[in-house]
């Protein structure tokens, strides 16, 4: 387990970045305890301007079921942004079971885009880096597909085909129910 991961909160957390954490252009808050509970641009924040409250008012308005993103400003002991001020927002998960996990990272891709047209975060991103998200997302074609437009519903229903089956599959294996 990292040694960030002190509570089983951040382990639901993990999987709001886990595609795009390796980008150097973003963190996910290795500011002391706050690993994974933030997503912080330092692309962004060492090259333009960023409003943290504009950023949290654009992913609140897409009303994800089951989280709330918060406007923060962090200086990071650490890693991305070390000694820096960075701003960003913090995801804070309302209702487990409904929030849309993998999905986040996306929308937070999204929106950056959105707001900031000249900073996509994958059109910025060193592409020696896009290998690792190919590994995790399986090929290449969620990153292609996603940077093309930098919106999550062209990739959606590739990104959720397996699931039906997948769940299925799996629920003989549950050792504690659904």
């Amino acid at each position: 387990m990292w040694k960030n991961v002190e509570t089983g909160q951040k382990v639901w957390k993990n999987s709001t970045a886990g595609v795009w954490n390796g980008r150097p252009e973003t963190g996910t808050g290795q500011a002391g305890s706050l690993l994974f509970d933030t997503v912080k641009m330092k692309f962004v924040v060492e090259r333009f301007a960023v409003d943290a409250e504009q950023f949290a008012d654009s992913l609140n308005a897409l009303k994800l079921p089951g989280v709330i993103f918060r406007p923060i400003h962090v200086k990071p002991f650490y890693s991305v942004g070390q000694g820096k001020q960075l701003h960003g927002v913090q995801v804070h998960l309302t209702k487990y079971p409904d929030a849309p996990l993998t999905d986040i990272q996306f929308y937070v891709m999204q929106e950056i885009a959105r707001l900031y047209p000249d900073r996509a975060v994958l059109a910025n991103a060193d592409t020696a880096r896009f290998r690792m998200m190919d590994q995790v997302t399986g090929s290449d074609y969620v990153r292609k597909t996603f940077a093309a437009r930098n919106r999550f519903e062209d990739i959606r229903a590739y990104w959720y085909k397996d699931v039906a089956p997948f769940r299925t599959l799996s629920r003989k294996y549950y050792l504690y129910g659904e």
